[in-house]
């Protein structure tokens, strides 16, 4: 694998306007961020994921819809909005949350009214991926920007194929093929301590994150 001070002296020496080229990713290095031999992706995902003080919940492809609107309930959420990216999920999950009482929208009709936006309880996405050795999620900007930030609940629906080992393999294989201009990596809900070191959960997007895999 090219080490940095090859790939920066490789940079350095291109002439302006010309690509350097990327530097060689056919192997993986021995790191946090990737799987270990043998282990289980999905175990590893999860482990690490709780340890975010990501909720994490394992489910079958039949009870989906109805385990997303037992997490927004739990979440004491009513204001709800969908994104397109839950796929054949979509309507399944609309009809269950319905039933619960909830009031659901579809995030692309809410997204571009700034005070509909931030009345909202919670969000549901898919996702592009989820990286095993992180416990990160993949967000991308193809459902709108702030789907998996803007509520004070995010719901996400990892499906088990869409686990990858590490980041190694988010980068190397075609899983950001075509995710346009932004992709993000989510790891737990959001948070900072940037007054007096005091960790506050929820103060740049949600502060309770729920996942939910199915396998």
């Amino acid at each position: 694998m090219t080490d940095r001070a090859s790939f920066m002296a490789a940079v350095a020496s291109t002439p302006r306007g010309h690509d350097p080229g990327l530097p060689d990713r056919t192997s993986a290095p021995d790191a946090p961020t990737e799987l270990r031999a043998g282990e289980s992706p999905l175990d590893r995902f999860q482990a690490e994921a709780e340890a975010v003080e990501t909720i994490v919940d394992r489910v079958d492809a039949a009870g989906a819809a109805q385990a997303v609107a037992d997490a927004l309930g739990a979440a004491g959420a009513r204001t709800v909005a969908l994104a397109a990216d839950l796929g054949d999920l979509l309507e399944p999950v609309r009809d269950a949350c319905r039933a619960a009482g909830l009031q659901v929208d579809d995030y692309a009709d809410v997204a571009p009214e700034r005070a509909r936006a931030g009345a909202l309880d919670a969000t549901v996405t898919g996702c592009r991926a989820a990286v095993a050795a992180t416990g990160s999620i993949v967000t991308t900007g193809s459902v709108g920007r702030a789907a998996a930030l803007i509520a004070p609940t995010h719901v996400c629906v990892v499906r088990s194929e869409q686990v990858v080992d590490g980041l190694h393999a988010l980068v190397a294989g075609d899983v950001l093929a075509n995710a346009g201009s932004m992709f993000a990596l989510q790891a737990g809900p959001s948070r900072s301590a940037d007054i007096e070191k005091t960790l506050i959960l929820g103060v740049h997007g949600p502060g309770r994150v729920h996942v939910l895999l199915v396998v």
